[in-house]
């Protein structure tokens, strides 16, 4: 079974080709995030891990931006996540980049799979 299966809420075929057209222009910026998290990028389908990432990021940044109080589950995912991003990053402007690939990639994806 491919990866892309496991992007919840998204028709695998979709967003595999929505994937394969944000990868012709942000190929840059998913090795960016590959490296920062140590995701080895010669490792199989690894831009489908990194896009997951993306996603649960932007599952984070609402949750902290919402009217609704966030349940345990969901606060202990986001902080993990905050917690790999952050792992040798010596700045907050060097978190705060690194936050800005990972939503400004959620949005271009998302803008992509509903055209495609």
């Amino acid at each position: 079974m491919s990866r892309i299966g496991l992007l919840e809420g998204y028709e695998p075929e979709k967003a595999r080709k929505a994937l394969d057209l944000l990868l012709r222009d942000r190929n840059n910026e998913f090795k960016e995030l590959a490296e920062s998290m140590r995701i080895p990028t010669n490792s199989e389908e690894w831009e489908v891990i990194v896009l997951k990432f993306c996603l649960e990021f932007e599952e984070c940044f609402e949750m902290w931006t919402g009217e609704e109080q966030p349940d345990q589950t969901k606060t202990y995912k986001c902080m993990s996540i905050m917690r790999e991003i952050a792992k040798g990053k010596k700045t907050v402007t060097e978190l705060s980049h690194i936050e800005n690939v990972a939503y400004n990639l959620y949005q271009e994806f998302h803008n992509i799979y509903q055209r495609v």
